[in-house]
C-alpha cells in the first residue's frame, strides 16, 4: 500500500510540475484540442457515409470516436516519435479520403479486401482523375493545422522530457471502462456489434453508424475470410429451362445448331445513363441515333444496374452470369470461381464462336482471366488490338472496327461482346479525337465533356450497328449502359435514387431483333439479370440456367422481382420511383452537418 501511495504521490507531483512548464502546457492544450477536432473529423466523415443519418447518430458517434481517439493518441504520443505520429495521420487521411470518394461514387462501403484486390485499378483511376470531387472531402483536412503544430512543437526535447504514466494509464483505463459499459448497455438493448454483424446488409449500416468503417471492415474480414464463403453468398435464383425443346440437355456435348441460330452482338457502354438517351441540348438530342432506337427496338428506358463491390466489372459479371455480384469484394476476381451459370459458356458448348473486346488493358479487373473462364474463346484488349492509348484506352470507333473485322472472319453463329471505354469519367478522352462545338458554351466542364463523349459514342455505335445489320441480318443486337456517371447538376441529373440504405442506378437497354420487333416499356424496369435468360431463349439451343431474371422477349408474363442487397423489389414500384424522381440540390453542408448545439437560426441572423 505504501508503494502504491508513493507511486501516486510521485506521479501526481510530476503532473503538477509538468503543467508549470509553459512549452509543455501549450503542447498539452493543443493536443487536447487536436484530439477533439480529430474526433469531430472522424465523426463527420462517418456521418457522410450514413444514409438518412440523424443528429442523434452523429452525437453518439462523436462521443464514441472521442473515447477511441483518446486511447489511440495516448498510446501514439507515449512513443514520443514524430514520424510515427506523421505515419498515423497520413494513413488516417488517405483512409478517410478514399472511403468518402468510394461512397460518393458507389454509395456503399469500402472494405479492406476491396482495398487490396482493387489497389491497381484505384491507382489507375486516380491517375486519370476519375475520382469524384466533393466539398465533403475537405473534412479530411480540418485537423491538419493542429497536426502540423504538434509535429513540429510537441516532439521537441523540452516537451518530450516529461513522462507521465499516471495520466496515461488513467486516460486509457477510464476510456476503456466507459466503452465497455456502453457496449454492455448496447448489447442489452439489442444494438451491439454482436447482433448487427449477423445481418449482412442492414446490419452493416448500423455497424458503420455506431462503430465506424474500420470496425465494419474487420467484421467483413471475419465473416468473409475465404473465397468459399464469398462464393456461397452468390444467389443464383430459380432454375429456368426451355422445356419446349425435345430432348433438351440429354447430350450436352452434341451441338444443337442450325442455320437459324442467331448471332448475338452485345455492346456494353461505359457510363451510359438512362437519361442521356433522351437528353437534349439546344433542341437537339445528345444521342440522336440511340434516341431513334427507342421507337425502333425493344426498349427498356430503365434497367437496374449492379454497381457494387467490383465497380464497373460487376456489369459483365451480373449480365453474363445472371447473378447479383458481391457487395464487399470484386466477384470477377474470385480466382477459384468457375462461372457455372455463364450464358456465354452455354453458347460456347453449343459450338457458338465467342469473342470479347475491350479498349482498356486486359489486366484491368483481371478481365483477361475472368472472361476466358466465362466462356469467351478469344479476348482482345488494347494491346492485342495493337492500338495506342488515346486519353484512357482506345477510341470506341476503332474497337468497333476491329470487332467487326473479327466477326467477318468468325464462324456463325457467334457472340461478340464489346465493352467500350471512351466515355469513362472524367469524360475527357473523346477530346483527343472528337469535339462537338454545340456544347462549347456549357460552363459545367464535367457535363460539357459528358455530352461531347456521348455525341461521339452515339456516332460510333450507329456506324457499327448499321454495318452489323447489313452484314449479319440474323443477329440480336443488345445495347446497354454499365452504370450512371455520378453527375447530378442543374445541367444534367443521372437516373438514380436512394431509398433507405439502398442506392438504385438505372441505365437504358435496347434489344434489336432480326425480325425488327418494337416495344417501349412504360410500366416496369428491367435488370441485368434478364439479359442471360433472354438471349438463351432466343438462341434456340437447349439450356438450363439459374436466374432471378426474366425473358424480356416474352409478353404478358409475370416478371420476377429484382434482388438487391438482401431485398427484393417490384419492377413497377421501381419504374414509378425513377420515372417520377426529380433531382434537387443538397442543402448547404453547414446546415446539414453541424452538430445540434449550433443554432441554424443564429447563423442566419449573422448572415443578414
Amino acid at each position: 500500500m505504501l508503494m502504491l501511495k508513493n507511486f501516486f504521490v510521485e506521479n501526481f507531483s510530476k503532473v503538477k510540475n509538468s503543467f508549470k512548464d509553459k512549452p509543455y502546457r501549450n503542447a498539452f492544450t493543443v493536443i487536447v484540442l487536436f484530439i477533439l477536432i480529430n474526433a469531430l473529423k472522424l465523426s463527420l466523415y462517418n456521418y457522410f457515409l450514413i444514409p438518412q443519418a440523424t443528429r442523434e447518430v452523429f452525437v453518439y458517434k462523436f462521443w464514441f470516436t472521442l473515447l477511441c481517439s483518446i486511447i489511440v493518441f495516448t498510446i501514439i504520443f507515449s512513443f514520443k516519435s514524430r514520424y510515427l505520429f506523421l505515419i498515423v495521420m497520413v494513413a488516417q487521411g488517405i483512409y478517410c479520403f478514399t472511403n468518402i470518394s468510394y461512397f460518393l461514387y458507389y454509395h456503399s462501403y469500402l472494405h479492406f479486401l476491396q482495398w487490396i484486390s482493387l489497389f491497381k485499378e484505384a491507382l489507375i483511376s486516380a491517375t486519370h482523375l476519375a475520382n469524384p470531387k466533393s466539398m465533403q472531402l475537405l473534412v479530411v483536412f480540418i485537423d491538419a493545422p493542429l497536426a502540423l503544430y504538434i509535429f513540429f512543437k510537441y516532439f521537441k526535447k523540452d516537451v518530450k522530457k516529461f513522462s507521465l504514466p499516471l495520466m496515461k494509464y488513467t486516460l486509457l483505463i477510464a476510456s476503456l471502462v466507459i466503452l465497455l459499459v456502453v457496449e454492455i448497455n448496447n448489447y442489452h438493448a439489442q444494438k451491439s456489434i454482436v447482433q448487427y454483424m449477423d445481418d449482412r446488409y442492414t446490419g452493416e449500416t448500423e455497424v458503420v453508424a455506431r462503430y465506424g468503417t474500420l470496425v465494419n471492415s474487420a467484421v467483413n474480414i471475419i465473416k468473409n475470410n475465404s473465397e468459399t464463403k464469398l462464393i456461397g453468398q452468390l444467389n443464383y435464383g430459380r432454375k429456368q429451362t426451355n422445356s419446349d425443346i425435345v430432348g433438351a440437355e440429354k447430350d450436352p456435348n452434341k451441338p444443337f445448331l442450325n442455320s437459324k441460330n442467331p448471332n448475338f452482338v452485345i455492346i456494353q457502354v461505359e457510363s451510359m445513363d438512362a437519361n442521356i438517351v433522351r437528353q437534349k441540348y439546344k433542341d437537339s438530342y445528345i444521342m440522336p441515333y440511340l434516341n431513334s432506337l427507342t421507337a425502333n427496338s425493344i426498349y427498356y428506358p430503365y434497367t437496374l444496374s449492379y454497381h457494387q463491390g467490383g465497380g464497373t466489372s460487376d456489369t459483365e459479371f451480373s449480365v453474363i452470369n445472371s447473378v447479383e455480384p458481391l457487395d464487399s469484394f470484386p466477384a470477377i476476381k474470385l480466382t477459384s470461381y468457375g462461372y457455372p451459370n455463364s450464358f456465354v459458356s452455354k453458347l460456347a458448348k453449343a459450338s457458338y464462336d465467342t469473342m470479347a473486346f475491350h479498349g482498356n488493358v486486359g489486366t484491368f479487373y483481371n478481365r483477361n482471366i475472368a472472361l476466358s473462364k466465362m466462356g469467351f474463346k478469344k479476348f482482345f484488349d488494347i494491346g492485342s488490338m495493337h492500338y495506342e492509348d488515346e486519353g484512357w484506352g482506345a477510341p470506341d470507333d476503332k474497337v468497333f472496327s476491329f470487332a467487326y473485322d473479327k466477326m467477318i472472319k468468325a464462324r456463325e453463329p457467334f457472340v461478340s461482346y464489346v465493352i467500350t471505354m471512351t466515355s469513362h469519367g472524367p469524360f475527357e478522352s473523346a477530346r483527343n479525337y472528337y469535339n462537338n462545338p454545340l456544347y462549347d458554351d456549357i460552363e459545367n466542364e464535367i457535363v460539357k465533356n459528358y455530352f461531347n463523349s456521348f455525341s461521339y459514342v452515339d456516332e460510333s455505335i450507329k456506324d457499327y450497328v448499321t454495318a452489323v445489320q447489313k452484314k449479319f441480318p440474323n443477329s440480336y443486337i443488345i445495347i446497354y449502359g454499365d452504370h450512371t456517371p455520378n453527375i447530378n447538376s442543374e445541367d444534367f441529373a443521372q437516373a438514380s435514387f436512394i431509398d433507405g440504405d439502398k442506392y438504385f442506378e438505372f441505365v437504358p437497354l435496347f434489344i434489336i431483333t432480326p425480325d425488327g420487333q418494337k416495344h417501349r416499356e412504360n410500366s416496369e424496369v428491367a435488370s441485368f439479370l434478364d439479359i442471360s435468360p433472354t438471349l438463351l431463349a432466343a438462341s434456340g439451343i437447349p439450356y438450363s440456367v439459374y436466374s432471378n431474371g426474366s425473358n424480356l422477349l416474352k409478353n404478358n408474363i409475370n416478371y420476377l422481382n429484382i434482388p438487391l442487397k438482401g431485398s427484393s423489389f417490384d419492377r413497377a414500384w421501381l419504374y414509378n420511383k425513377i420515372s417520377t424522381y426529380k433531382f434537387t440540390e443538397d442543402e448547404p453542408l453547414w446546415k446539414k452537418y453541424l452538430p445540434s448545439f449550433i443554432s441554424s437560426n443564429l447563423i442566419e441572423k449573422h448572415r443578414k
